[in-house]
């Protein structure tokens, strides 16, 4: 088991069997990643934030998460050095070297669905995805919301999966030769999710633009040490 506390990265037994699995079905469900306690403490920021609408082109609508802050406590979390070296080991992926994403809330209903697609960004600049990422931040169960990964010469079926498990996070292959989507929500829980992709970029690391936002006096600079005070990160 890999799980991110508030002391660092905890990992119990091998990852031969994670990386198994991640070759065999170019998916993989991490269960728990995140400690419950640090779990609770992003929920709780998260249902005091506010939310904006982001549409993708053929993709679909959702709503992402307004709050630089949350978002910047989860990506010193998923861009932790060991971390990182163990998403190197599971994958096979030995370039990557940082993870960049955010918080996205699909509703129930057809408009809060994502449709087939690769995540191969067509304007790279100097970057290249390699592995996404989806951590489940619901507080309750949602229905749908399924993950789906297909084949997109044969469009044969290749994984499904209801990431529900709450701190589950779903590791994922990305490739011309895979596409994904995300079925429609159901009922009244929505599925909230921090969800982007492990990346080589030669862009400044995640560690080089925390010290220029320190010295730009960002909402970073006064809520990220008040957080590592109070959880330990």
């Amino acid at each position: 088991m890999l799980q991110l506390t508030r002391t660092g990265l905890v990992l119990l037994g091998q990852l031969d069997v994670v990386r198994e699995r991640f070759v065999t079905n170019h998916c993989v469900v991490l269960e728990k990643l995140l400690e419950p306690a640090l779990l609770e403490e992003v929920q709780r920021r998260i249902e005091q934030a506010p939310w904006r609408s982001t549409t993708y082109d053929y993709v679909g609508t959702e709503l992402t998460l307004d709050d630089p802050a949350t978002i910047h406590i989860l990506l010193f979390l998923l861009n932790r050095p060991e971390f990182l070296d163990a998403i190197r080991i599971v994958t096979g992926c030995a370039e990557i070297n940082y993870f960049h994403g955010r918080v996205y809330r699909l509703a129930a209903g057809p408009q809060s669905q994502l449709s087939w697609h690769t995540d191969i960004d067509p304007e790279p600049q100097g970057e290249q995805r390699h592995v996404g990422l989806s951590i489940n931040l619901s507080t309750d169960v949602f229905g749908g919301g399924t993950f789906e990964l297909r084949d997109v010469l044969t469009r044969r079926p290749l994984a499904q999966i209801n990431n529900t498990g709450f701190g589950d996070a779903l590791l994922f292959r990305i490739s011309n030769d895979l596409e994904h989507r995300v079925t429609e929500v159901v009922d009244k829980v929505a599925k909230i999710a921090c969800a982007g992709w492990f990346r080589t970029t030669h862009a400044p690391l995640f560690t080089e633009l925390i010290r220029a936002e320190s010295q730009a006096r960002s909402p970073y600079e006064t809520e990220v040490p008040r957080i590592n005070e109070r959880a330990k990160l």
